[in-house]
């Protein structure tokens, strides 16, 4: 080994050892297991509906000793939710965590939920080919990636461990939203130069942040990145003084996804999809046409560099080289709302209210996780039927369709039904708050 290899191999052992101490001192994010006494966090991507949605086709029941992977479990909030959620099946949650501080704060938390079908492994996400825990349907690894030595590793980890047809639910750094909050990085890194004490780093920390003047670029986005505020001194850590923090634009996530041999399916955060779409800051135009005529993954990264917002990448990928996106197409899948179910009612009761609506776009907003999205769609004499039908959420698209032509007193073309569910119903599965299921699939999902 050359003197040169040598000294990275002691600086990676070096760095791996802060990073360690550093979740063994500040677990995170930080979590009050009593708290689990009054609420269930709900996280965006794991809910099984919208896994089932774009992993499994719209196909998969989670009963047939379906199995996740917690890589890098943090204080647990996603094994509690996956936990929740699969508590009457005969699933299997592994969790694992090079932090054992981490880690029994999610196991107490397990506990006072009295979840029991979760496993607890104490190692490191590149042990993972050599633990002989098998293969998983699901892999959950989310802001884990990004503070490997080398992510490209970490990502081939997984992999080794993932069925064929499973799916893995990623989230790393974006790097343009996150621009000033590595030049205050780059601060605390020379200010903290030689300091050994983690508690004196958090301390210089809090006081260059307070000392920021409003012409800092951190302070320019702050609304962007609030985890100091949100954690206190866990969240001043883990996002100003964290040792090993990498971040990556658009392109870049496609390149790394293609280099472990996995297949990207899509953005999991609907207001990052919308942010992706040149049309969400330009009308319609020669610019648009000319820009919507590139390749998908130029179209947004220019899009990601004009927004100058998105600080996370959360997305899904799998082995499969197929679509695993449930499709309208497919007519015997059953369209169902998440979050604010009265969706359909909203609508078709605007509609009757305003029969002269017809034929002109109706303009509303749809919220996601504490978001919103607005969406618009020139309506048809279709369009109040449609959503009328939609209102029991038990429907296949072809008993959607054999409803329609009841009310209208008339047959509608499939032709014309493709559209209008084009225009209508399908951006609200695009914007996170409808999603589709089998009608083979009964299984209730929160």
């Amino acid at each position: 080994m050359s003197t040169s290899e040598l000294l990275d191999e002691k600086k990676f052992a070096k760095d791996l050892k802060e990073v360690q101490g550093q979740y063994l001192d500040y677990p995170y994010p930080f979590r009050n297991p009593e708290d689990e006494k009054s609420r269930l966090i709900t996280l965006q991507a794991d809910s099984l509906m919208e896994i089932n949605h774009y992993l499994f086709n719209g196909k998969q029941d989670f009963k047939n000793h379906f199995r996740v992977l917690i890589a890098g479990g943090g204080t647990g909030d996603a094994a509690i939710y996956h936990g929740e959620q699969l508590r009457n099946t005969n699933a299997q949650i592994f969790y694992l965590d090079f932090s054992k501080a981490s880690m029994e704060i999610a196991k107490e938390r397990a506990k006072i939920r009295k979840l029991t079908n979760i496993k607890w492994i104490n190692d490191s996400i590149l042990n993972l080919p050599k633990l002989g825990i098998g293969k998983f349907d699901l892999i959950n690894c989310v802001g884990v990636l990004h503070h490997l030595e080398s992510p490209d590793e970490g990502l081939q980890a997984l992999k080794k461990v993932l069925k064929p047809d499973g799916g893995m639910s990623l989230m790393v750094y974006a790097k343009y939203g996150r621009t000033g909050l590595y030049q205050v990085q780059e601060i605390m890194q020379m200010v903290n130069d030689g300091e050994v004490s983690r508690q004196k780093e958090v301390e210089n920390g809090w006081a260059i942040v307070n000392a920021l003047p409003c012409t800092n670029w951190f302070n320019r986005g702050a609304e962007l990145l609030n985890d100091h505020i949100a954690h206190g001194d866990v969240g001043m850590y883990d996002m100003f003084l964290h040792k090993r923090d990498k971040a990556y634009t658009v392109p870049e996530i496609y390149e790394f996804v293609e280099r472990a041999g996995l297949h990207f399916i899509e953005f999991s955060d609907p207001f990052e999809r919308a942010v992706l779409d040149i049309r969400s800051f330009i009308g319609k135009g020669e610019l648009t046409e000319k820009i919507m005529k590139m390749d998908k993954i130029k179209q947004q990264a220019i899009c990601e560099i004009m927004a100058g917002s998105i600080i996370k990448h959360p997305f899904w990928v799998t082995n499969r080289s197929d679509s695993t996106i449930a499709s309208f197409d497919d007519f015997d899948n059953i369209p169902y709302f998440y979050g604010k179910v009265s969706y359909p009612q909203d609508i078709k009761r605007f509609l009757d209210e305003n029969p002269d609506q017809v034929g002109l776009p109706i303009t509303f907003n749809l919220e996601y996780f504490g978001k919103s999205v607005k969406l618009s769609f020139i309506t048809s004499e279709f369009t109040k039927y449609i959503f009328e039908a939609l209102i029991p959420q038990n429907r296949t698209l072809t008993e959607i369709l054999e409803f329609v032509q009841t009310q209208i007193g008339k047959e509608m073309s499939l032709q014309e039904f493709k559209t209008e569910i084009e225009s209508t119903v399908k951006p609200m599965a695009d914007a996170g708050v409808m999603y589709l299921r089998h009608k083979s699939v009964n299984f209730r999902m929160i």
